[in-house]
């Protein structure tokens, strides 16, 4: 079993192409992240969004609109035509419109677009809290404009060990979820290896004395040790080479990049397992990879919870899903239930592939070759 367990590790690690796939891309991946958006959106060091305001009898909302001119907004007071020229050429995110029911105009819907969105929405919650307020105590109507006239931003994304929250987290959390899976493409060419009418190795590796199930023991080893390592580097990366946290509690890291390293590499042994050809195999392989990667919050981060809401099964039964939430259980709750519900499902997922490949591989059997 040693010695089997040492020439497939040695024979993987030769494997320049599952290596790529299984180590080199997720960092590449990571690597483009952070380019994109680095750890987080620092609303601080934003400059002033350039936005027209037309005027109109709102009084009110043209002094609100005044009052944030600086180092929130940028404001330009303007004619309707000028200010949708100047929308339309880019030179303003947004035309605020000053009349008794002010009301707002862009053309993006990137983070500017969505400020401007929020401004104009707490201003008319707030009007109308003031026009409660005066019908019902208008006595405390001075307190009340005082109060907000006064407010200030005392709301901050923290987890509840008083870290800051980075709600870009749940990208990289997505990530190591697909890099997990990837671990299939070195589970893969260890089934192939072991199907004898797939590989000329694996057919001269068929009238050898050694029992099949040994086989499969040790190349499912061999390739869990080598993704296990590969996700520990990924980790390491991520955190100390981009700064990304995943809280203190560093030790329970291990359990989830155990089990989605063995769930990884034994859906690439299932697949492996079929009556299909390679190019199926792979094709079906880098699909339903991504699919669960992009399911799991990776290419558009809210995909988890609306994934959860309504089709919580899928959500279950999706090791991504299960691997980039036990990570945000570490990062973000102490309550360790969702953290261990996680765990046990990834389990539950893992022994079943395992189980199955176990079983067809090790039943191989021809009649001629």
């Amino acid at each position: 079993m040693l010695r089997l367990y040492w020439f497939h590790t040695k024979r993987i690690l030769r494997g320049k192409e599952e290596l790529f796939w299984a180590l080199i891309f997720p960092l590449v991946m990571a690597t483009l992240f952070y380019a994109s958006f680095g750890s987080g959106v620092d609303l601080e060091e934003m400059n002033a969004i350039p936005v027209a305001a037309v005027r109109g009898e709102n009084v009110a909302f043209t002094s609100f609109l005044q009052a944030m001119d600086g180092d929130t907004l940028a404001v330009q007071e303007m004619e309707e035509g000028q200010a949708l020229l100047a929308l339309s050429e880019g030179e303003i995110d947004g035309i605020f419109y000053c009349e008794k029911e002010p009301s707002l105009t862009v053309v993006g819907t990137q983070l500017p677009e969505s400020i401007l969105g929020a401004l104009l929405e707490g201003y008319l919650q707030n009007a109308s809290m003031l026009e409660e307020i005066g019908k019902t105590h208008p006595l405390k109507l001075p307190a009340a404009i005082a109060a907000m006239s006064d407010s200030q931003s005392f709301i901050q994304n923290v987890t509840t060990q008083g870290n800051v929250l980075d709600n870009n987290l749940t990208y990289f959390f997505g990530l190591i979820g697909m890099a997990c899976l990837f671990g299939a493409f070195m589970g893969l060419t260890s089934a192939m290896n072991l199907r004898a009418d797939q590989s000329a190795l694996a057919a001269r590796r068929s009238v050898a004395p050694t029992h099949r199930r040994t086989m499969v023991v040790s190349e499912l080893l061999a390739a869990f040790t080598i993704q296990f390592f590969n996700i520990c580097i990924l980790l390491l990366y991520l955190h100390f080479a981009l700064g990304i946290s995943f809280g203190e509690k560093w030790y329970l890291l291990l359990p989830v990049c155990i089990l989605g390293s063995v769930t990884g590499v034994a859906y690439g042994i299932f697949l492996g397992s079929l009556h299909l050809s390679e190019g199926y195999k792979t094709a079906c392989l880098v699909g339903s990879s991504l699919l669960m990667s992009f399911l799991a919050g990776m290419m558009f981060a809210n995909m988890k919870d609306i994934v959860a809401h309504h089709a919580p099964f899928l959500s279950k039964i999706n090791p991504a899903a299960l691997i980039a939430d036990a990570f945000y259980s570490i990062s973000v709750y102490e309550n360790p239930s969702r953290y261990l519900e996680n765990l046990a499902l990834l389990a539950i997922i893992a022994l079943v592939l395992v189980t199955v490949s176990f079983v067809r591989l090790g039943r191989e059997r021809y009649d001629s070759l």
